[in-house]
């Protein structure tokens, strides 16, 4: 299967972004600025990719965007059921379609014919990396076609049966500046992408604190594992401290492990040590803590959810398997709500690495794909039955 990403906006309609780090109102004239955008959008600067930009007739002209990996050509319609898959409830009036790259597939056939999905409902591929200089890049086939045409076309069909009527397709080899950008509709069409570092949507982003990530890749280091032997030395304390602690550890303990933890975290005394991170893998463990750590994600812009979000991803990469399922279902969680989807599949995918059967991480992965908005998810985070983080006094008293 390819892999899909949602963009910053809140999976819908910009103007329903409830924090304060909103994401800032966009203006684009012409095509050049609008994929000189897509990274900003993204959070990262997409290779071999599709990318869709919706528009709603209630919305505005960038509702909702989402990204895919450049599919293989015998698996092109699926990928386009796939992809517009989400967008069937959402009203979709208008679309830009853009493709990225893809040189090596310029729209013929591939030998092996159409062998339909991948057996078993295999997980989603993590994107190509950067494809460094297009100089001498095959921009067509031998018949003129653009790369992924038959892609274009399926996705076309699929768009056109979702209601939207106003659909452009547009192919450039990188977003990148003065790379060079074609119609699939009118071979007139054509321009020169303006640097996608210096547009003033960069510097809103940039002011706003978000950060745009040179590829998928740089995105995806944020949750990496740490060393294996960092990772197999926890594993063994994490064991050897279950058996001295599960028996004798008050619930009141575990929550004042996490808080000190967060605090720690909005301090900036990251990272912890070995044992902290092991006691922290316990007492995660619990569901009632697990379910007071999702309240911590809101309100995004808060100091207690910037600290959640920064130990989550500490946790992620410290703790081995299946543990490290938990913490980055609760990053993955953390950034659904902020509105960053993409980083929100990355955590989504590190938890179902670590933990397949892990549900909650299933539901909201699932959630994420179908383009469900962060507040129709905000009743997860609102059961802290145990006082984790009421009024964010467990930073303010222990900073």
């Amino acid at each position: 299967m390819t892999q899909h990403d949602d963009d910053r906006t809140d999976g819908h309609d910009t103007s329903t972004h409830t924090t304060d780090r909103q994401p800032p109102t966009i203006t684009l004239s012409g095509i050049g600025d609008t994929l000189a955008a897509i990274p900003h959008l993204l959070g990262f600067h997409p290779t071999d990719s599709v990318v869709l930009l919706c528009g709603t007739a209630h919305g505005t002209p960038l509702s909702r965007t989402l990204r895919a990996d450049l599919p293989p050509d015998h698996l092109m319609d699926v990928a386009a059921h796939d992809i517009t898959a989400s967008l069937v409830d959402d009203g979709v009036s208008s679309a830009l379609l853009v493709i990225i790259g893809g040189e090596d597939d310029a729209g013929g056939d591939d030998a092996g014919g159409d062998d339909g999905p991948e057996a078993g409902g295999a997980r989603r591929t993590g994107a190509q990396e950067a494809d460094g200089a297009t100089g001498g890049a095959r921009e067509t086939d031998t018949n003129g076609e653009l790369p992924c045409a038959r892609l274009v076309a399926a996705l076309r069909r699929e768009l056109d049966a979702t209601g939207a009527t106003d659909v452009a397709a547009y192919w450039v080899p990188q977003l990148a500046a003065e790379a060079r950008y074609r119609s699939y509709d009118d071979p007139a069409l054509t321009g020169v992408m303006p640097d996608p570092a210096s547009s003033q949507l960069a510097a809103e982003f940039a002011s706003r604190g978000y950060v745009t990530y040179g590829s998928r890749a740089e995105l995806a280091a944020l949750l990496a594992p740490d060393s294996e032997p960092r990772v197999a030395r926890r594993a063994e304390l994490i064991e050897s401290l279950r058996a001295d602690m599960s028996a004798v550890w008050p619930l009141a303990t575990r929550v004042a492990a996490v808080r000190d933890a967060l605090s720690a975290a909005h301090r900036g005394d990251l990272p912890l040590s070995d044992r902290q991170f092991a006691t922290l893998a316990i007492a995660l463990a619990d569901v009632e803590i697990r379910d007071a750590c999702l309240a911590t994600a809101l309100p995004p812009s808060s100091d207690l959810a910037i600290a959640a979000a920064t130990l989550w991803a500490e946790l992620t990469r410290a703790l081995p398997a299946p543990e490290r399922a938990i913490p980055a279902c609760l990053a993955g969680y953390a950034a659904y709500m902020s509105g960053d989807g993409a980083l929100a599949a990355i955590a989504f995918d590190a938890a179902l690495d670590a933990d397949p059967d892990h549900l909650l991480s299933r539901l909201l992965d699932k959630a994420l794909r179908h383009g469900f908005a962060p507040h129709r998810l905000h009743q997860l985070g609102s059961h802290d039955t145990v006082g984790l983080c009421a009024g964010e006094r467990s930073l303010r008293d222990t900073a």
